[in-house]
């Protein structure tokens, strides 16, 4: 796998492919996490990403806070199909606490024609997207309603986990933070690399033990054992890191990147620690050699504040 290569641009480039060329049977995957322009109405992704060529790739996959304010207006997501025309059913989006904000989920249900959470078949890769908003915090107590959300979801994952055998890859789409400084060994303080860190999420209501790290990874862990690779690659970032990457001890990875220099840093509050150059996350995969390889990009071009 490529690991931690950055892949330089000049200074206004957008052109992804022709700075990574894709073998002839290969397949680009683009993923973004939190997009939107920080300053203006919350209605806009950031115009660096507007301006990519989003077409050339054959996956787009949305870390979530796609808008600052996405479900405020109905003409918001008419502006983001027009800009990731999901009609091509290539774009798969993981929600953030942004673009449910103002409630309307139905509306971006309506408009990407897929639910809130899911699996799909890519060429041998089983992607599966989460919606960590279900995922609650360790003193909330959810009304039975959410509760039954929150279990549906749990159970597609354990079902899974317990049917899936034929994929190369199993990848996970998510917003929120799931991985523990407990997982990384204290290799790594999350709460400086995720815009928001909370330990133990809550991935049901009920036990008390059924969070993340002690539901959810013993499941990635099982199909790690089976031979297949297990990605987690989320999209809360870039106020305090723009790229992450690591590697448990029970050889299950944890991707993120996160754009955010749409923020002007003298009127930024002080949870924005971080004005490096934006990245975005391109992977390469080739289903015939069953590889999939990832490179963090930087997102250049000028930001007008």
């Amino acid at each position: 796998m490529i690991r931690n290569k950055l892949c330089a641009f000049l200074a206004a480039s957008l052109l992804f492919l022709s700075a990574c060329q894709k073998p002839p049977q290969s397949h680009s995957y683009l993923f973004l996490g939190h997009c939107y322009q920080w300053i203006g109405s919350g209605d806009r992704v950031d115009p660096r990403v507007a301006a990519l060529p989003l077409a050339q790739y054959d996956q787009i996959w949305l870390g979530g806070d796609v808008c600052a304010k996405t479900t405020l207006q109905p003409e918001i997501l008419q502006y983001l199909d027009s800009l990731f025309q999901f009609q091509r059913r290539n774009v798969h989006w993981t929600w953030g606490n942004h673009d449910v904000q103002y409630g309307h989920e139905d509306w971006i249900q309506a408009t990407t024609g897929h639910p809130d959470f899911y699996a799909q078949w890519v060429d041998g890769i089983l992607l599966v997207v989460l919606n960590t908003n279900l995922f609650q915090w360790p003193n909330a107590c959810p009304p039975a309603d959410f509760c039954r959300r929150m279990e549906a979801q749990y159970t597609m994952l354990q079902t899974l986990a317990d049917t899936v055998s034929a994929a190369s890859h199993v990848v996970m789409l998510h917003h929120y933070d799931l991985l523990t400084n407990e997982l990384t060994q204290g290799e790594f303080d999350l709460d400086t690399v995720f815009n928001y860190y909370k330990p133990f999420l809550k991935v049901q209501c009920q036990p008390d033990t059924a969070t993340f790290e002690k539901a959810i990874y013993p499941l990635l862990m099982q199909i790690r054992k089976k031979g297949i690779e297990v990605i987690l690659v989320g999209g809360d970032l870039g106020q305090r890191a723009k790229s992450f990457e690591f590697q448990t001890a029970d050889r299950i990875w944890f991707l993120g990147s996160g754009i955010n220099n749409s923020a002007d840093p003298a009127r930024a509050p002080a949870y924005v620690t971080n004005f490096e150059p934006d990245q975005v996350l391109v992977f390469e995969h080739d289903p015939v050699a069953r590889t999939l390889e990832w490179k963090f990009i930087l997102l250049s071009g000028k930001v007008e504040k």
